[in-house]
């Protein structure tokens, strides 16, 4: 049964989850931090929920299926979840059990957006497993799974389609495995960079991997307060700000930039629109700042305004001046680079810059077609014809996303939550940015919300980092089966 076979895969899973615990460990026992006791019982309670469902269940590899890939990713994310969750509870770093999991998940999807209200006052083993939730999630745990779990075999495919971003997961060498351990390679020297840059810049060995963690993994947990903008060098914000556009580019790309295929990269169409919209975007945000007196030196205008689009726009939610008071012309795009997000295949979430080009190409083509009506015109990225099915699926996939988004905001909203901040929290959950307006703007935290408000927000984080088509899957695949098999009785 292929029940025995998730379920088994998901105990290997929480072992090797327990094991990934040690390393916040390890640094709160060096440094003597409190959090010790937590880190050590959550280990022993996440180990021993892996060994039970790896002894009780036995897998059937043979027969893993797409379905089963599904199901068995939401599967590892719900686990990472709640065990992750362990630490922060047991160590009282939050109130309620509800806190712990939306910080987790928050961490997981990149998401960023917290229930701390203080971070400086927190231990530094906590302070590290919020920034590694961030690096494990960003690359994606599944596809950690699929390069270390080889037995999966054929079904590793349906696995690895299953969660990495975008509406496409293309190979980049044969064998799947091989591709998982290629990207966790690059992802790992672009983190090793951004630590060694980060602290030519004036950051200590802790804050530089806790923010190379969060950067590269477009999360936007950070060590301080005020974020970003707490430290006083701008070499600082200028650093991360090229290290967020570089974690929100398609990961194949440099795949080929390794291999010296030139012009695969510096062709790409959607990495031309992604920086294009961030070249754009950011300038009118700068004129509008520096026009409406928001800041009295272009040249600071300039700094905030790429910071927070190139943070936006990857997701990644790092801020370096509340631009809770912003002009709203610039509130708005910046809300706006929220829908959109980041590259597919990239770290980063959103509907993602290949949707929005898509969409717009096929925008043009209607219009092309109601002054020629017998006109056949295929939608074209670069050289590739892009097929009429995948159409229909992004138009599908961008209409589920604005209903979400509107669902989401509308059952917060209904919670007593003004409108402003419940529908920016929704869009800041669901595309895994973090920050939102209003109360829920980058100087605030999410700890106020009522309890059904964070679940809500917890299932727009998952469903914002899944792809919304895969969670809804892991949602109803089970209770198909389920009925399916009453019906055979």
């Amino acid at each position: 049964m292929m029940v025995n076979t998730n379920l088994n895969i998901c105990g290997k899973f929480l072992l090797a989850f327990s094991g990934i615990m040690a390393i916040p460990l390890a640094i709160s026992l060096a440094h003597s931090q409190p959090d010790s006791m937590a880190f050590f019982a959550s280990i022993l309670l996440t180990a021993l929920a892996g060994l039970c469902l790896t002894m009780l269940f036995k897998p059937g590899y043979n027969s893993f299926r797409i379905r089963d890939g599904f199901i068995l990713v939401g599967l590892i994310w719900a686990a990472a979840g709640i065990f992750g969750a362990l630490p922060f509870y047991i160590s009282k770093s939050v109130p309620s059990f509800v806190d712990a999991v939306f910080e987790t998940v928050s961490g997981f999807t990149t998401t960023g957006a917290t229930v701390f209200a203080s971070m400086e006052d927190k231990p530094m083993g906590i302070l590290l497993w919020r920034s590694l939730s961030h690096w494990l999630g960003g690359m994606g745990i599944i596809v950690l799974s699929v390069a270390f779990l080889p037995r999966l075999g054929a079904g590793a495919m349906q696995l690895f389609r299953a969660e990495v971003p975008g509406p496409t997961a293309e190979r980049l060498i044969p064998r799947i495995k091989e591709t998982a351990k290629v990207l966790w390679i690059i992802y790992a020297a672009l983190t090793i960079t951004a630590i060694i840059a980060l602290m030519l810049a004036g950051m200590n060995l802790f804050e530089a991997v806790n923010h190379a963690f969060s950067t590269m993994g477009t999360g936007g947990f950070s060590t301080r307060n005020l974020s970003i903008a707490s430290f006083t060098s701008p070499l600082v914000g200028w650093i991360i700000i090229f290290l967020m556009l570089a974690a929100g580019i398609n990961f194949t790309l440099y795949y080929y930039l390794f291999n010296r295929r030139w012009p695969l990269f510096y062709k790409d169409r959607e990495l031309r629109f992604f920086l294009a919209i961030v070249a754009v975007a950011g300038a009118v945000i700068t004129a509008n700042l520096f026009f409406t007196g928001t800041y009295a030196s272009l040249r600071e205008s300039i700094r905030h305004s790429y910071f927070q689009v190139s943070s936006l726009i990857t997701t990644t939610g790092y801020f370096t001046a509340d631009f809770n008071l912003w002009p709203p012309l610039s509130q708005g795009i910046l809300m706006l680079m929220e829908f959109i997000g980041g590259s597919a295949g990239s770290t980063a979430g959103g509907i993602k810059v290949i949707r929005v080009l898509i969409v717009l190409k096929v925008i043009r083509r209607e219009f092309s077609r109601l002054l020629h009506p017998s006109i056949v015109r295929p939608v074209r990225v670069g050289n590739k014809v892009i097929p009429e099915e995948m159409l229909s699926n992004i138009a599908a996939f961008v209409l589920i996303y604005i209903i979400i988004f509107v669902v989401a905001g509308l059952l917060v909203s209904a919670m007593g939550v003004d409108v402003l901040s419940a529908f920016t929290g929704a869009a800041a959950t669901l595309g895994n940015t973090g920050p939102g307006l209003n109360r829920l703007g980058p100087l605030s935290n999410y700890a106020f919300l009522p309890a059904g408000a964070k679940l809500v927000y917890i299932l727009c984080m998952l469903l914002g980092r899944l792809e919304i088509f895969t969670f809804i899957l892991f949602l109803v695949l089970p209770l198909t089966s389920l009925a399916q098999g009453l019906k055979a009785k």
